[in-house]
């Protein structure tokens, strides 16, 4: 018994799949020297925490937040957010820092990528999932979950949305990118083009993300799950979401997947994990929940046609 099949789970890959994020990974797998890798690390956190330092000054003179979920104001906070990282992405593939990279670089580095405990097992517990990755390599991504034990479609394209390295004639990585998700907004919007692609089977969507560049596709998704590492009270989503009115609650505390969604339809939430193997058995629950209600279902049946013998 699998969970129920129209089920459409949505997931980000780094530091939600993975332990840890795999960017710098790229970078030392290049030819770009250690030198421009550090000076391109130093100015995109600078430039992050210029734009973050006005908005955070903003919040702190917040005395008493609304209860209100301000989705105007988040929306213009990540249209910002996104400008300050596409900004940074330019100068990635300006100075050509992806460049020299081969595709068995890309496997065998994915060996020594460390993924989250229980996640693969959660993958294969579902029947219909994707992942939607501002990641720079789908390769790296797809190499990383096969080696997990993920097993992953024929057409990979329809289950690993996300970003590629192009290459040269002899497969070597040119330092340009082809850029298809990096904002919140994309992100949202591959949520929704997931769900009208099973339009007929009117899916449950659930998406799982980590960070800032997640949470429209959290609110989006009919549930969505923050995976919650150590200090997230603390990170910038932490603080978005406190900022903003998004309610938080525990997905532990809830019964069902449907009632997460009835939940989030009233009023903007994203619901907390902290291991995937929550999510697993949340998911077996719901179904084991159904079948329980299906099987009374059918007996009620039985009865009511007994007594008209």
């Amino acid at each position: 018994m699998k969970p129920r099949a129209d089920l459409l789970l949505c997931v980000d890959f780094d530091e939600t799949i993975t332990v840890r994020d795999t960017t710098s990974l790229l970078l030392q797998l290049s030819s770009c020297s250690v030198q421009r890798q550090q000076q391109l690390v130093t100015q995109y956190v600078n430039a992050m925490e210029g734009f973050l330092d006005g908005y955070k000054a903003k919040w702190r003179l917040r005395t008493s937040p609304s209860r209100r979920c301000d989705k105007v104001g988040l929306h213009a906070f990540l249209k910002g957010y996104a400008a300050a990282d596409l900004r940074s992405v330019a100068r990635v593939v300006t100075s050509r820092a992806l460049q020299g990279i081969r595709h068995q670089d890309l496997v065998q580095a994915a060996s020594i990528v460390p993924v989250r405990p229980n996640c693969a097992d959660t993958l294969a517990a579902v029947d219909r999932w994707k992942v939607i990755s501002a990641n720079w390599s789908t390769r790296l991504v797809s190499s990383v979950l096969a080696q997990a034990g993920v097993s992953i479609g024929a057409i990979e394209t329809m289950q690993i949305i996300g970003n590629e390295m192009l290459v040269d004639e002899e497969g070597v990585t040119t330092g340009a990118i082809d850029v298809k998700v990096q904002s919140p907004e994309d992100k949202a919007r591959c949520v929704n083009e997931a769900r009208l692609e099973r339009a007929e089977m009117q899916p449950t969507v659930i998406y799982v993300g980590d960070s800032a560049n997640d949470v429209l596709a959290m609110l989006e998704a009919d549930v969505g799950i923050w995976f919650v590492v150590d200090g997230t009270a603390s990170s910038l989503l932490g603080q978005l979401v406190k900022a903003y009115s998004i309610d938080v609650r525990p997905l532990m505390t809830v019964c069902s997947i449907a009632e997460c969604a009835a939940i989030a339809a009233c009023r903007p939430t994203v619901f907390t994990m902290t291991d995937w193997a929550q999510l697993q058995a949340f998911l077996w629950q719901t179904t084991s929940l159904i079948l329980q209600c299906w099987r009374l279902s059918v007996m009620e049946v039985c009865v009511l046609n007994s007594g008209r013998v």
